[in-house]
Formats: C-alpha cells, sequence, structure tokens
C-alpha cells in the first residue's frame, strides 16, 4: 500500500510502514500552515490570498495516489471553508476503498489545543511529541464531522480516556 503521512517525515513511522511492507510519502501540513498562517492559523485563514498559498503548497499529489492517510490532528486547526476544501483534495488523493485517520479533540472546554507530532512506536503504542498550542478554531462533534465528510463511504469514531476522538474514513 502507499500511506501518506501528514506529520511530517519520520524515522520510526517511515520505519514501522516500511517495515510492514508499505510505500511512505510525507507531507508535513502543520508547517506548510505555519508558514502560510504566521500570525494566527483562524484569522490568517480569512485571508484569502493566504489561504490560497497554503493549498498551492500543501497536498500537492495527483489522484488516487493513496491507500491511506495518516492526518493525524491537522484538520482542527483550520477554518471552514478552507477545512473543506482540504477534506475534498484528501478524498481526491485517495485511491477508491482507501482510509483516512483523522483526529479531533473531543473536550469542549479546553481553550487551546496543542500541537503533535505522532510517530508510530509499535502496533500498540503511538508516541506524541508536543510541537506548539493554538487557540481553538471551533468544536468537531460527531454530525460536524459526518457532515464534513459526507461524499466518503464511510466513517467510524471512536473516543479515547484522553479527549479525542479518532475518526476513520473510508472512501
Amino acid at each position: 500500500m502507499s500511506v501518506l503521512d501528514m506529520s511530517g517525515a519520520s524515522q520510526a513511522n517511515i520505519t514501522f510502514l516500511t517495515g510492514l511492507g508499505h510505500r511512505v510519502s510525507s507531507d508535513d501540513i502543520i508547517a506548510t500552515m505555519q508558514q502560510a498562517f504566521p500570525d494566527s492559523f483562524y484569522e490568517s485563514q480569512q485571508s484569502a490570498s493566504n489561504a490560497q498559498r497554503f493549498l498551492d503548497q500543501a497536498l500537492t499529489f495527483p489522484d488516487d495516489s493513496f491507500d491511506g492517510i495518516l492526518v493525524w490532528d491537522a484538520l482542527q486547526f483550520l477554518a471552514p471553508p478552507l477545512l473543506n476544501q482540504v477534506v475534498a483534495q484528501c478524498l481526491r488523493l485517495m485511491r477508491p476503498k482507501g482510509v483516512m485517520l483523522a483526529f479531533f479533540s473531543s473536550s469542549e472546554k479546553a481553550p487551546a489545543l496543542p500541537i503533535y507530532s505522532y510517530r508510530i512506536a509499535d502496533k500498540k503504542t503511538l508516541t506524541l511529541a508536543p510541537r506548539a498550542g493554538e487557540q481553538r478554531i471551533q468544536y468537531y462533534n460527531n454530525r460536524f464531522l459526518e457532515k464534513l465528510f459526507e461524499d466518503a463511504a464511510s466513517l467510524k469514531f471512536f473516543l479515547t480516556r484522553d479527549h479525542l476522538r479518532e475518526v476513520l474514513i473510508r472512501k
């Protein structure tokens, strides 16, 4: 399988995924956001030129390139309509029956959300390395996520002990 890791190039993730026989591509979408939206993710996204600069730099792969996409928590830092455009890009990149993994905070009261780099240690362990903190853009409940991914074939939600909503999206 061909997998896109949107947390940037990580030796741990590359080693784990290639050890399973998969090909790995990396795209650090958070770093692209930090470059395109240097002041504040939310306010900077309201500028059409900043949003277009971000779209021009992120997810520039051909259609149907990947069987799996590890989005991690990147989508929760995008505001509509840019969020909808990035989700459409992710679905465009996925092959039929491909799967995407995305995380969203389920804590309604947290004023700011941490940004992490995700590293796969083994089949049962995921290591999170803090990168920075950012203001919450909005709360993502199940109904919102169902509407956001309405063009996908299926969605599965899992709620973790540490207030993460894990979402598996199948094209």
